[in-house]
C-alpha cells in the first residue's frame, strides 16, 4: 500500500491563479463576402470555359468514332456475307457427297423442283438459320438458333 504524503501541502501560487477566460473568442475570417463572391464568379467563368473546350473535344471524338464505324460497316458486312457464301458452298458440296448414292437426287431442289420458281436463278435468297446447321450435331447448334429449330 502506498504511504501518505509527508511534507508541505500543495497550495495555490501567491496572489492566486490568473483569471479564467470564458468569453467568446471570434475567429479571424480569411475570406470576406466580397472575396467569396469574386472567387465564385472567377471559378465559374474558368470552369465553363474548360467545360466548353472539353465538350468540343468529346464531340469531335464522337464524330470521328461514328465516321470510322460508318466506314468499317460495309467491310464487316461484306466479310460476313462472304463467309456465309463460303459456308453455303461447303453445305452444297456436302449435300452432293452425302446424296451421291441416290441418282435422282438434285442438290438445292425439292424433289427435283426448284425451291423458288418465280425468282431468277442468280437471285440470292438469305437462308433460314436452320439451313446453315443442316449437317451439324444438334448439340453443337448455338442456343439462339436451337431455340427456334425443332429437331
Amino acid at each position: 500500500m502506498s504511504k501518505p504524503k509527508t511534507g508541505p501541502q500543495d497550495l495555490p501560487p501567491k496572489g492566486g491563479y490568473p483569471a479564467f477566460r470564458y468569453d467568446r473568442v471570434k475567429l479571424r475570417s480569411f475570406v470576406t463576402g466580397r472575396w467569396a463572391i469574386a472567387g465564385f464568379i472567377a471559378v465559374n467563368i474558368v470552369g465553363f470555359r474548360l467545360y466548353y473546350l472539353n465538350w468540343l473535344k468529346c464531340r469531335k471524338d464522337m464524330i470521328a468514332e461514328k465516321s470510322a464505324e460508318l466506314a468499317a460497316f460495309p467491310i464487316v458486312y461484306a466479310e460476313n456475307d462472304r463467309a456465309l457464301l463460303k459456308h453455303l458452298k461447303r453445305l452444297h458440296q456436302l449435300e452432293e457427297e452425302v446424296m451421291s448414292d441416290f441418282p435422282l437426287w438434285e442438290t438445292t431442289t425439292f424433289l427435283g423442283e426448284p425451291l423458288f420458281k418465280t425468282l431468277p436463278e442468280d437471285t440470292y435468297v438469305e437462308p433460314h438459320p436452320a439451313e446453315l446447321y443442316a449437317f451439324t450435331n444438334p448439340m453443337h447448334v448455338p442456343l439462339k438458333i436451337s431455340a427456334r429449330i425443332r429437331f
